[in-house]
């Protein structure tokens, strides 16, 4: 897969997460999860918004901070939504969300690495 097809999906999946998140927190949160939903939701876009090729993020790859960035948000979803999903098993959506946050981990570090094996030729 090429560097700027990762990049791309991990934008697009960056965005839907988000607004998925969103709209979970907003019709079907659990209690007390909602906040925490339509945080992360919020944070989803953001970075979404920052992974496109054109966002000058002081990094020489343009978009190398914004993906580090999206790692670590979905690391920290995975962690916090797991823990919050195995207390209280609610909403059954989660699951889909854990998918997703592992998909951009997964092509987060692939683009990382394939980055710097350009760098290195």
């Amino acid at each position: 897969m090429k560097i700027r097809t990762m990049r791309h999906l991990i934008m697009g999946l960056l965005t839907g997460t988000g607004v998925f998140h969103l709209l979970v927190a907003f019709l079907n949160a659990a209690p007390g999860l909602g906040l925490p939903l339509a945080g992360f939701g919020f944070l989803f876009v953001v970075i979404g918004f920052f992974v496109r090729n054109d966002t000058n993020d002081g990094s020489k790859s343009h978009s190398r901070n914004a993906i580090i960035a999206a790692i670590a948000a979905c690391s920290a979803g995975l962690i916090l939504g797991g823990r919050a999903y195995f207390t209280n098993g609610h909403p059954p959506a989660l699951i889909l969300m854990f998918a997703i946050d592992i998909a951009v981990i997964v092509l987060g570090v692939m683009w990382l690495l394939k980055v710097a094996a350009k760098r290195r030729r």
